[in-house]
């Protein structure tokens, strides 16, 4: 009775570490759809009651290896129809799964084909599988340059619990039911301090994400009101034209220039939106800048920008992060200074995208693994926004600089961005 429970937490373990291994491989998390999340549940848990049910009535290898290996490549059709894809993902997480079944149980036990054996061992496979699950993530993300959330020090979990199993098996005073009790309370720990841990990356990561979106939706929101009220001011300009032209010509006839020359800047002054500060004819960046712009003349002294863009510009949602991001960082920075300092240079030149932001700061900077964290009231979302600009910029193959100095923080970027027009 212990082996049957021990067996089935193991495999139920065994068959969320093998999820795992596909989601790192075919890079979905969601199945894209209720429909494909339910064909995805349906499948792991026909393959758990099979495999667990012919491993506990047969005990045989071929059985084993030919369960697992359809079982998988069936879960596989869930997720992907290319036969490369499916046989690839299909051998690559058996052979791991074997070559851990191979280390953890046959130096300790006189393994014969068709017999059992303790199923705390099984355990310990399970526990270096999660290991390699770990590392092949760590592989994946970084050839991927994706941003990694989870810290690789979590592996310290499930070599803990391998020490602690092994403490016990070798140890003569701890007994069959401790055994079985300690085995299932580690599957446990593992298990959930993975999922939550998981959670909390996905829900930091949708707050930033939902953050990203109301700032759009608020500059969007800005600039909408800043075109309306251009259009009201041009429509007042219009009705009272002719009234405006009979003067220009009254003051022609008299041949005062100068008089033009100011009734003209009047005009021009009158129909002048102050609120639209960036006026490149992008949509997309002008409403994202207006609306960052707009917030640091409110609550800062000294706001200097300098925006020369075409009207078409490729890759406005790259640019609109890659601002976004900046500018809210700069502001916060300037916002604790006595400075109150921002100065915004943007050009494009040649299919080059020039970008500096300069900003007073007070100095203090964290730093962590060689990155610097910024420090943001939501301290959840510390780095995550400058991450993000890292990866856009690698991405277009472009540079980028950041320079701390005295009371001066600032960030300089070189987008080499192929299809923007100028």
């Amino acid at each position: 009775m212990a082996d049957f429970i021990i067996c089935v937490a193991a495999n139920l373990f065994r068959v969320y570490l093998i999820s795992r291994f596909i989601h790192i491989f075919t890079d979905d998390k969601e199945g894209g759809n209720r429909c494909g999340s339910l064909c995805h549940m349906l499948a792991y848990g026909f393959f758990f009651v099979i495999n667990t049910a012919l491993y506990l009535v047969f005990h045989m290898v071929w059985v084993n290896i030919a369960c697992n290996l359809v079982g998988i490549g069936l879960i596989m059709l869930t997720y992907s129809r290319s036969v490369k894809t499916i046989l690839f993902v299909t051998g690559s997480v058996y052979v791991i799964n074997m070559g851990c079944s191979t280390i953890a149980i046959l130096p300790f036990v006189n393994y014969k084909d068709g017999l059992g054996f303790s199923q705390i061992y099984e355990v310990l496979d399970i526990f270096l599988i999660l290991i390699c699950e770990l590392l092949t993530e760590k592989i994946v993300d970084v050839r991927r340059k994706k941003e990694n959330i989870r810290n690789i020090s979590l592996g310290l979990v499930p070599l803990c619990s391998i020490g602690m199993l092994c403490g016990m098996i070798y140890t003569e005073s701890s007994t069959e039911t401790g055994l079985v009790i300690a085995s299932i309370g580690l599957i446990l720990v593992n298990f959930f301090t993975f999922y939550l841990y998981n959670m909390m990356s996905e829900a930091l990561v949708n707050q930033y994400e939902n953050e990203m979106l109301r700032q759009r939706i608020q500059g969007y929101v800005n600039q909408l009101d800043v075109m309306l009220q251009g259009e009201e001011k041009v429509k007042a300009l219009r009705h009272d034209m002719k009234h405006h032209m009979n003067e220009l010509k009254l003051l022609a006839v008299k041949d005062n220039s100068r008089a033009i020359e100011k009734y003209i800047g009047d005009m021009e002054e009158f129909i002048t939106n102050p609120n639209e500060i960036v006026s490149s004819g992008n949509l997309e960046i002008d409403s994202v800048m207006n609306y960052m712009i707009r917030r640091a003349k409110e609550e800062l002294r000294t706001v200097n920008v300098n925006v020369r863009l075409p009207k078409t510009v490729s890759h406005s949602f790259d640019v609109n992060v890659i601002l976004g991001n900046l500018l809210e960082n700069a502001v916060e920075a300037a916002r604790q200074t006595e400075e109150k300092r921002l100065d915004v240079n943007i050009e494009l030149k040649q299919g080059v995208l020039r970008i500096q932001i300069e900003n007073s700061y007070n100095g203090k900077l964290e730093k962590r693994n060689q990155k610097l964290f910024t420090t943001k009231k939501a301290n959840g979302l510390h780095g995550i926004g400058l991450e993000n600009v890292r990866k856009i910029v690698e991405k277009h193959d472009g540079i980028m600089e950041i320079c701390p100095g005295g009371n001066t923080f600032r960030v300089m970027l070189i987008l080499y961005m192929s299809g923007i027009k100028n």
